[in-house]
């Protein structure tokens, strides 16, 4: 997978943007709100808290999005399109369903480290949609990339004859997507990109067959 973009400093003027400014500070106002949406939740994010992270006015916040939701919306948009492209890259190349997954798990470790805020406010977005109408509403015509990824990867292996008999796909797409999420909450709350980095190496081990060892014949 290739290296992550470097974070573009944040544009500190204050003020309704300039026109020439506006797609960079559209990108650094989605950040700095994903940020804070991931760290306090929808309710609890202001437009102030949003607006000091990003180093604009509350007012310029307005000039791109006309409500709380809308961004985040938008947010949800940006942070499915930066981890799901990346999943779909790390699994471009040829392998069995278990090579792919150890290389979505490792893809999830690069976010991560990059930027542990894409999974801490991707995994909190079912929870919201529930507590806050206006976001199910907004949100319902957004399909997460995550279900047809998952679908898709066991759907190769399926073609593949990779599965033993009596093995259902469903069961399979539910266990990757549980592990997944799993790990991303995990994460996110332990705050620990090393921690997050050694519970997948095990997990790898897991898959693998290298984690325990066979007991001596008897």
């Amino acid at each position: 997978m290739s290296a992550m973009p470097r974070s573009t400093p944040v544009n500190k003027a204050l003020g309704r943007p300039r026109d020439v400014d506006s797609a960079t500070t559209r990108r650094d106002l989605l950040d700095g709100a994903r940020r804070i949406f991931a760290r306090d939740g929808f309710e609890a994010t202001t437009n102030r808290s949003i607006a000091a992270e990003v180093g604009i006015t509350t007012g310029a916040i307005y000039h791109y999005f006309p409500s709380k939701a809308e961004l985040f919306a938008a947010v949800y948009d940006q942070a499915q399109s930066i981890v799901y492209d990346g999943f779909e890259q790390a699994v471009s190349g040829s392998g069995t369903l278990t090579e792919r997954f150890q290389r979505v798990l490792d893809a999830a470790v690069e976010f991560n480290r990059y930027d542990p805020s894409l999974g801490g406010f991707l995994v909190t977005v079912p929870l919201e949609v529930q507590r806050h109408p206006e976001l199910a509403d907004l949100m319902a015509p957004r399909r997460s990339r995550s279900g047809g990824f998952i679908s898709q990867m066991v759907a190769m292996a399926m073609a593949n004859d990779e599965f033993v008999e009596g093995v259902e796909a469903q069961a399979v797409e539910d266990i990757i997507a549980i592990v997944v999420s799993g790990l991303a909450i995990f994460s996110t709350i332990n705050g620990d990109a090393d921690r997050h980095a050694a519970a997948v190496r095990a997990l790898s081990q897991f898959l693998e067959g290298d984690l325990v060892r066979r007991p001596a014949p008897g």
